[in-house]
């Protein structure tokens, strides 16, 4: 939030940026006689932005997003809704969208189900099941122990030797994907998918596998360093029922869509202005633009591609003027 404070006869002002403000005085922004403008908003934009997480809105190493703090700003004051896609659990997603203010519907275990907030749309939402957590849930996967128990036997069935989240403790997840023991709880919470990776790949163990799996009516997305078994096949559907959603409720909107890996392929595809964040391999980027010809590469890697994207596409809708521009760079 941008607020601009003026005081005394002189009428000087300055522009802070917070989130939020309870009490000026306190927060050591003057004495007594402060007066806190807040700007107006702009009317709802006729944007829906849609990301993923890991490489994109965050950084890969750190998960941080402080290089897009300026874009997530910028569209939250245009009140642009922005949507999680990941394959990131529930809980994960929760704990990141309090972290960075954001409260819009979101997309977990890539694409297991979609989460919407209540009363977040004015209408029925189809398909959609209340939950006890305060979210409407369109369920697009199958239960995790479901999933698991798939998994196992495609292993035996193919004679391929897999290692599960599910076998894994606390301390073995931190450890193997550097997270914190917090982050490793929470991923381990999980509802519709099951990381796993294969304990001694032999050549074809992978396909001998997903055709293992196949069978038993699940599938399999590639990962960094885990696989992701689960009954869905990627994102593409939730994005395209959400973005449907929206529609009804704003008019005609246009859908961005903001990814870095070829688990993103799907989200890219269903959205109108779809953009590659950059990675540290040029080849991969390329790869990804091969898979989705009509997306845009950004010109930096990560959250400060992320950025420049958001940036870019806020100023050709005349959403944000040029200072916010030259004050993320």
């Amino acid at each position: 939030m941008i607020l601009t404070a003026c005081t005394g006869a002189s009428i000087v002002c300055r522009r802070l940026r917070v989130f939020e403000v309870k009490n000026p005085v306190a927060a050591g922004w003057g004495g007594p006689g402060l007066l806190v403008i807040v700007p107006p908003m702009p009317p709802p934009a006729p944007f829906v932005v849609f990301t993923d997480l890991d490489g994109a809105l965050l950084a890969r190493t750190t998960f941080a997003a402080d290089a897009a703090a300026d874009a997530l700003d910028a569209l939250s004051r245009a009140q642009i809704p922005l949507v999680f896609c990941s394959s990131k659990t529930r809980a994960e997603i929760e704990l990141l969208q309090q972290r960075l203010d954001v409260h819009h519907p979101f997309i977990a275990e890539n694409g297991g189900a979609l989460y919407i907030p209540d009363g977040y749309f004015t209408f029925d939402v189809p398909y959609a099941r209340p939950s006890t957590s305060g979210y409407l849930v369109v369920q697009y996967g199958r239960p995790y122990g479901d999933v698991v128990q798939a998994l196992s036997r495609a292993a035996r069935r193919a004679r391929v030797p897999v290692l599960g989240f599910n076998e894994m403790s606390v301390e073995d997840v931190a450890r193997v994907c550097g997270l914190p023991l917090l982050s490793a709880r929470l991923a381990k919470l999980r509802d519709y998918s099951e990381p796993f990776r294969i304990v001694a790949s032999t050549r074809g163990a992978r396909r001998q596998l997903e055709h293992a799996l196949n069978a038993e009516g699940f599938g399999c997305a590639a990962g960094g360093l885990f696989d992701l078994a689960g009954f869905h096949r990627d994102q593409g559907l939730p994005v395209r029922m959400l973005t449907t959603l929206y529609r009804r409720s704003m008019g005609r909107a246009r859908t961005v869509g903001l990814g870095d890996g070829f688990d993103d392929v799907p989200l890219l595809r269903r959205v109108d202005l779809p953009v590659v964040v950059a990675g540290n391999s040029p080849e991969r980027s390329a790869q990804l633009l091969g898979s989705v010809p009509h997306a845009v590469v950004t010109r930096t890697a990560g959250p400060a591609g992320w950025a420049e994207q958001i940036f870019d596409i806020l100023t050709r809708a005349t959403i944000v003027g040029s200072d916010a521009i030259q004050g993320a760079e």
